[in-house]
């Protein structure tokens, strides 16, 4: 599962630490971490243990990583993510 963490809401619900420190506490693991600070977010490439409910500012990313390459992500990370097996 792939996850954005939005910075904007992060913020919003009184967050005050990094974005992977905070994936950290919430005891979400995660194989590759993208920063979009264009749009305020981080991408978490296959995620585990995620909690349900999500906290409102992580959202389930549904992207192929290969179409991703170019936005923070090399052909290397994009086909690393995309051949992961928990």
């Amino acid at each position: 599962m792939h996850l954005r963490y939005s910075l904007r809401g992060a913020y919003d619900a009184k967050i005050n630490r990094h974005a992977q420190l905070d994936m950290k506490d919430l005891g979400i693991t995660y194989q590759h971490a993208t920063p979009q600070s264009m749009g305020e977010q981080w991408w978490f490439w296959n995620c585990e243990n995620v909690p349900n409910p999500l906290p409102e500012y992580l959202t389930v990313f549904d992207m192929e990583p290969n179409k991703c390459i170019g936005f923070g992500l090399s052909k290397d990370d994009a086909d690393k993510i995309a051949g992961y097996k928990s």
